[in-house]
Order: structure tokens, then sequence, then C-alpha cells
């Protein structure tokens, strides 16, 4: 029953990913734009920086997102993705890349194979994600790290579901993260012919298990043997409001706020970065 569980998780995956290329849609999405890719690739800089940069892996490569961020970082970058279509895109000019076509929890990589390895708004498709970080532990060496970014976070999803239930009217920033945590799928039914189950099957960490906890990631990573686990809280809620509307440093100001009261504003930050040391 798990495998074709698993199985209709994969589908889902391919027929989503791949209309969203076909129309050429998929490099809008938000995390492409340029003060995203400023701030990710800056992570990068400083979680590489100890590392020996032989090689790096990228977990769920697409169109190649963070290939392009740290490829000039390493003297070899592999992609691995299950949607051909996604990786057609991937720009190999560098020459340092190789692409593989497999499933993220079971690689064709040596143990302990990898410097860095990295995963970008790729979690939460997984079926399950324990089988997934037992591999990168595989394949990372001993201090080895691991990058995995816009992870759903499950307190910020539940709160919507709060907002959602609330008798008080939605703000217009409110009403659309309500949509986009819960209703994402009648989206995709409308702009891509999808129905909106096989989007919920391609993303069932967040459609069913309602995102990623802390508690939860910290826990798993002990048990499979990583030695840190860090959890970074990323992208408040309205924040894009904010930078564009605003300016960019009272966005930095709120956030230097809200996370020098957390936990308390935990439930306000819509995604979780992890990283995770061998």
């Amino acid at each position: 029953m798990a495998d074709a569980a698993q199985e209709r998780t994969l589908a889902a995956n391919r027929a989503v990913h791949g209309a969203l290329v076909a129309r050429g849609d998929y490099q809008k999405s938000q995390h492409f734009r340029p003060e995203n890719q400023q701030k990710v690739r800056a992570l990068l800089q400083q979680l590489v920086a100890p590392l020996s940069k032989e090689r790096a892996i990228d977990f769920g490569c697409g169109t190649g997102f963070m290939i392009d961020l740290m490829h000039d970082q390493f003297a070899e970058i592999h992609g691995v993705d299950i949607t051909r279509a996604m990786m057609d895109r991937v720009d190999l000019s560098p020459g340092n890349i190789q692409l593989h076509e497999a499933r993220a929890e079971q690689t064709p990589f040596p143990e302990t194979h990898f410097d860095f390895a990295t995963a970008y708004s790729f979690m939460d498709h997984l079926h399950a994600v324990e089988p997934f970080l037992r591999e990168v532990h595989r394949v990372l060496k001993p201090g080895g790290v691991f990058y995995a970014g816009l992870n759903p976070h499950r307190d910020y999803i539940l709160a919507m579901e709060a907002a959602a239930a609330s008798e008080t009217e939605p703000t217009e920033i409110i009403a659309r993260e309500i949509k986009g945590a819960l209703h994402n799928g009648e989206h995709y039914a409308e702009h891509y012919g999808l129905d909106a189950t096989t989007l919920e099957q391609a993303e069932p960490i967040k459609s069913v298990q309602k995102g990623f906890h802390p508690h939860e990631i910290r826990d798993l990573s002990r048990t499979i043997g990583f030695a840190d686990c860090r959890i970074v809280y990323e992208w408040f809620l309205g924040q894009g409001t904010v930078m564009h509307q605003q300016s960019f440093a009272a966005a930095e100001s709120m956030d230097r706020h809200l996370q020098s009261i957390l936990p308390v504003s935990a439930p306000l930050y819509k995604y979780l970065t992890i990283i995770l040391t061998r």
C-alpha cells in the first residue's frame, strides 16, 4: 500500500512540474526573485566556507535553482530529479554539472561521497521524509552539511486554518495566504487544468501533514545520526509586501524583532530552513 501511495506521489509531481515547465511558469515562482536568490546565495557561501568543496548534490534539482547559485563553489555538482522536463532546462554550460534521473531516496552514489547537499522547495513533495534524510546522511561525508530551504511550517499552516475558521473578515494579505496554504490546488486546477487532488498528491507533507514541525525534524535527525540540527524561521507573514511597498530595511527590522521574540512569533513564519551536519 505504501509503495502504491509513493508511486502516486511521484506521478503527481511529474504531472505538476511538467505542466509548470511546459507553460514556462516555473521560473516565475517567487523564490526566483532576485532578493531571495541573493539571500540564499549568501547563506550558501557561509555554509560551504569550511568544507573541502569537492562535490555537492542537489536533491530535487528541478530547473537548476540551487545549481545556478552554487556551481562555482564546488569542483562537481550533481543534480537529482525525477522530472526529465525540468532537468532539460538546467544550464550545463559551467561544465562541472552532472544530472541524474533518480528518486531522492535512492540515489546511485556511494556512501560518504559528498561534502554538501541541498534540497530547496522539495521536501514537502516527498511521500515520507525519513527515507530521504537517511539517504542524505548516507551520501554525506562526516562533517558534511545538508541545507534544505523553503519547507512549509506546520504552525503557520495551522494559523491560516484558524484564520479561515474565524468570524473576523481576513485582510487581503491573510486571505491570500489562506488560499496559498489551504487551497493551492484550486489555483492549479484553474490555471493548468490539473485536478486539485493532483497537487495535493504532489505535496503530501504540506497537504496531509500540514508541513514540518521543528521538534519532529530535530528528533528525526538525531535518530538518523546527524551530529547537529539547526532550524531557522524564514519569511514572516506579509514580508514580501513590506519589502516592496515599504522598504527592504523595514522588512529586515521587522524580521529582527520577530526573531527576537521566538518562539512566541514562530507561527508567523511561513517556512523553515533546515541545516543538518553529519
